[in-house]
């Protein structure tokens, strides 16, 4: 009899058991490929939540104070120096300390931000913890031209002896019209042209005033009541237009920038972001003005700490950090003392690492020495 030809039970066994172990293999290899390449995505994302966010931040304190006056700029204030000043970045609405005639070019926020939140990733419910911190930062715009290339602040609006050109335009304490040659509203487009939200500082004979402009009218520019700041017509006795056109004197005008840093961790919970704010958001009838300005995504945690330049603090006034690393200034101690900025942000990743079911993290420390402040000295000549 001819013996047919094929394979054994054993063989067939033996041969699909080969390969069932090189294609378990194959996508064990493949699974490890892919959760390598989410890890790689999870952790460079990351990364650039954290720089992108901490590049905003250095570029803004570095110009902390530019074009300001030494001290700050003056904001309404009653007979007993006493001001009502809304800060933009703080949830519910608080005011900047009351005691502050003069509006310092960097105020910071200790705990004053939205509570910090993470996410659980077994069960992704929303976790909170302490309260984030926010930085309030102010400079002068001295870049803002017309079109024959005259600055906002190249001549007096208000002059008291003719000159060339004559700039002297109309002025009321909630209002100015601007002459035609010498600033040419609304500026370039090249230098982002003045608009409703925008902030001017007023310079006169006998100091400074802050404005929030609520309307731009050909060559007019109005300063009404009903600004979220609550720095116009506010019947202040000091730090007013007002004040500075019964003065008399010349008055020049600049624009100014208040820029908040905070963490949103509101609007979605379980993806905070990190937001930079322009002025203050919003005006009655203007629409969109000044919107918030995401700069960073998954930022779980923004801390800061500053230098106080020649602190008299007595020993233990700020813990074991010193006033090397204080999270406020502590009376008699002011802002205007501060010379640098500790930063420390943090993140996580968007998504948790399908390896181990939890979420990567990291974060970013840096210093950064104010531009503008750095120089001043902090002894008093007598």
């Amino acid at each position: 009899m001819k013996r047919e030809k094929g394979f054994t039970l054993v063989e067939m066994m033996v041969s699909t058991a080969i390969l069932v172990a090189t294609v378990g293999a194959a996508v064990g290899a493949l699974v490890q490929a892919q959760h390598a390449t989410q890890g790689i995505t999870l952790l460079a994302s990351t990364q650039q939540n954290l720089r992108a966010g901490m590049h905003f931040l250095v570029r803004d304190l570095t110009q902390a104070g530019a074009g300001m006056p030494q001290g700050g700029v003056t904001i309404p204030n009653n007979a007993a120096s006493v001001s009502n000043l809304n800060r933009p970045g703080t949830i519910p609405q608080i005011t900047f300390p009351t005691t502050y005639a003069q509006l310092p070019p960097i105020v910071p926020g200790a705990s004053l931000g939205q509570l910090a939140t993470s996410v659980n990733p077994s069960t992704l419910a929303v976790l909170t913890g302490y309260n984030t911190d926010i930085i309030n930062i102010m400079y002068a715009d001295n870049v803002l031209q017309d079109s024959a290339g005259n600055s906002l602040n190249s001549y007096p609006i208000i002059q008291t002896a003719p000159s060339t050109p004559v700039c002297a335009g109309v002025t009321t304490s909630t209002s100015i019209t601007l002459a035609t040659g010498c600033f040419h509203m609304p500026g370039t487009a090249q230098t982002v042209p003045l608009a409703v939200g925008n902030l001017i500082m007023f310079t006169g004979s006998t100091g400074n005033a802050l404005g929030y402009i609520t309307a731009v009218s050909g060559q007019q520019i109005s300063f009404a009541s009903g600004d979220p700041a609550n720095l116009n017509a506010t019947g202040a006795a000091n730090g007013t237009l007002a004040k500075l056109i019964t003065a008399g004197g010349p008055i020049t005008m600049t624009r100014v920038w208040m820029i908040t840093y905070y963490v949103d961790a509101a609007t979605n919970p379980s993806r905070p972001q990190l937001i930079r704010q322009v002025n203050w958001p919003g005006y009655p009838g203007s629409g969109p003005t000044n919107p918030p300005t995401v700069v960073a995504d998954v930022i779980e945690d923004l801390q800061l700490t500053y230098d106080i330049s020649g602190s008299t603090d007595a020993a233990g006034t700020y813990g074991t950090a010193g006033a090397g690393n204080a999270p406020t200034p502590i009376l008699p101690d002011t802002a205007n003392q501060i010379r640098a900025i500790n930063i420390y942000l943090a993140a996580r990743s968007e998504t948790p690492y399908a390896a181990t079911q939890q979420f990567f993290r990291n974060n970013l420390i840096t210093q950064v020495c104010v531009r503008s402040l750095a120089f001043v000295p902090p002894f008093t000549v007598n």
